[in-house]
């Protein structure tokens, strides 16, 4: 089985108790979504997130970049208050 990261796709998405980030395993993505919304105990609560499988997805840090560095077009590149994350 496969490791997914989840994520929210638009700044609308994001929860108000900032769980804004969820990892599970499954064998597909929408799997892991369900593992991944019964662990935070809200059927649902991920529709609509981006899903990333882990085993294919660049490193989310290489050489001291940020998560969302801007060359990289898999992980999100803005920070919380929509400026973009350091980086290239």
């Amino acid at each position: 089985m496969a490791t997914f990261a989840f994520f929210p796709a638009r700044e609308e998405q994001r929860r108000g108790d900032q769980l804004n980030f969820a990892l599970a395993v499954g064998a597909s993505a929408s799997a892991a979504r369900v593992v991944a919304e019964t662990l935070l105990g809200e059927p649902n609560a991920l529709v609509g997130w981006t899903s990333v499988d882990l085993t294919s997805a660049p490193a989310a840090f290489v050489g001291g970049l940020p998560v969302g560095a801007r060359a990289q077009a898999v992980w999100p590149n803005l920070d919380r208050g929509g400026s973009y994350m350091r980086g290239t």
